[in-house]
């Protein structure tokens, strides 16, 4: 039997990725542990930097939107995968979307690692596990008929004052409104409905799935469901 060079493609090692790892600032402690495992040297030059984060942008919050966008849009853009670190509030947090959508805009991997399983650093003890942030936002499909080609727009699911009480609805995402490419890792639907991340994107747990050992190859299969 010959030899085929493929078949050891089911046995390669992951890829060394650069990630954005996308958080709410409040958990930055338990992040810290996260970038440490992640500070590998990576293959290309020693001088790269393995990951970005939300970091970049936190001390530009008093330039404005437009520079929090600029900087989230050149952090993205230098990474295979968007990371979201998951605390508590994270899935609440307006610029956790904006990263979130810049991995589809830019087609990039995504995934959600949920943090709170890590110790706090003044309570020594874990959170409950808080919500995925990707449910919270989708891609909508918008075809009148079959004699147009589908459109896609990103959106997210907002609490709403109706005569009944709140309630959560799907709206079109205000930070970027231009239509999007439906990403290959994400699973169609049908026309007027949505597409929520959180269906098709991987979710793991840092503690749990023993993340220290793992979290690059999260990444890494992220970054290939993307086509990166």
């Amino acid at each position: 039997m010959g030899f085929n060079p493929s078949s050891l493609g089911a046995f390669a090692p992951p890829i060394k990725r650069k990630a954005f790892f996308s958080f709410y600032f409040d958990d930055v402690m338990r992040v810290n542990v996260v970038r440490n495992t992640w500070k590998i040297t990576h293959p290309d030059s020693l001088t790269m930097r393995s990951f970005y984060d939300s970091s970049l942008w936190e001390k530009k919050k008093a330039d404005g939107d437009d520079a929090v966008k600029r900087l989230i849009r050149e952090g993205v853009c230098n990474t295979s995968a968007v990371c979201v670190l998951a605390g508590a509030d994270t899935w609440s947090r307006r610029w956790v979307r904006y990263e979130i959508a810049r991995a589809l805009i830019d087609k990039r991997g995504l995934l959600t690692v949920h943090i709170n399983g890590i110790r706090h650093h003044k309570m020594l003890s874990a959170h409950p596990r808080g919500v995925n942030p990707l449910a919270f936002m989708g891609v909508c499909k918008v075809q009148p008929n079959l004699l147009y080609l589908p459109r896609y727009y990103l959106c997210e699911k907002l609490s709403v004052s109706t005569p009944g009480g709140p309630e959560w609805q799907w709206h079109l995402y205000q930070d970027h409104t231009d239509p999007v490419e439906l990403p290959r890792w994400l699973h169609d639907c049908g026309p007027g409905e949505v597409s929520i991340l959180s269906g098709s994107a991987g979710e793991y747990d840092y503690s749990a799935n023993n993340g220290h050992q793992n979290i690059g190859k999260w990444i890494d299969a992220a970054a290939k469901a993307a086509g990166r």
